[in-house]
């Protein structure tokens, strides 16, 4: 059905029920404007024909959608840890290694310094592991040691030592979520570990491992194997 439609004895034109629904909406016409049709007698408010409703709001724009490469939103509550930043934590947790390589070195005396090559050393050590095991407990202790301070820190924290010192840890890349045990210990080291002993591939995994750091989001090989991101919490 058509209606005429008129405010203050001027008229606006003829429109349809739904086109006058429509524009009520959006304030095109006001509850108190005029209406008549062939099937009426007199002008009646629009509010006796259509029930008056809230003007529309221009509609809330989505946020814009993460590009490949950024962080979701829920781990963009903490920066990404800084390239030097992180550099800086792997020179700290290799340098906890010291101890076990002087208490080695004490142990193999000047015959390491005899050694040609690191696989020379490696079956000397190993010889002499085997002929006096004494000699090599500090070592192995420390290197224990080590490994369980970062093992238990990386699960309860997402943090080695260096980590720890340089305030960053490891989170969940989606989430922003503490990674676990199996994530920040699992894949992100001992899977990595394997993939860079392989035979003649091992030493190109482990240079594009290093490469991933220049990536946008700053994520290395063994953080996208393990879906992790390494961001900054403030020094302790």
């Amino acid at each position: 059905m058509k209606y005429h439609v008129a405010r203050e004895s001027e008229s606006l034109g003829e429109f349809t029920d739904l086109d006058i629904s429509a524009g009520l909406r959006r304030g095109q016409f006001l509850p108190s404007d005029l209406c008549w049709a062939p099937s009426m007698k007199d002008w009646e408010p629009l509010s006796s024909h259509f029930t008056p409703s809230e003007p529309e709001t221009l509609a809330a724009m989505p946020p814009p959608l993460a590009s490949t490469g950024h962080l979701s939103e829920a781990a963009q509550k903490d920066p990404l840890a800084t390239r030097p930043q992180r550099l800086l934590a792997w020179f700290i947790d290799n340098l906890c290694l010291l101890p076990v390589a002087l208490l080695l070195a004490h142990g193999l005396g000047d015959k390491a310094v005899k050694a040609e090559t690191p696989s020379a050393v490696v079956e000397l050590l190993m010889q002499e592991i085997q002929t006096r095991p004494d000699a090599f407990q500090s070592a192995a202790w420390a290197l224990i040691a080590v490994i369980l301070i970062n093992g238990i820190m990386l699960s309860m924290r997402g943090q080695t030592i260096g980590k720890w010192i340089t305030g960053i840890r490891i989170v969940m890349f989606q989430t922003g979520a503490r990674a676990g045990f199996v994530r920040a210990v699992l894949l992100r080291s001992f899977v990595m570990s394997v993939f860079s002993n392989i035979a003649y591939v091992g030493a190109g995994i482990q240079l594009f491992d290093i490469l991933c750091i220049f990536r946008a989001d700053r994520r290395c090989l063994h953080d996208l194997i393990a879906d992790t991101v390494v961001v900054r919490i403030g020094r302790p």
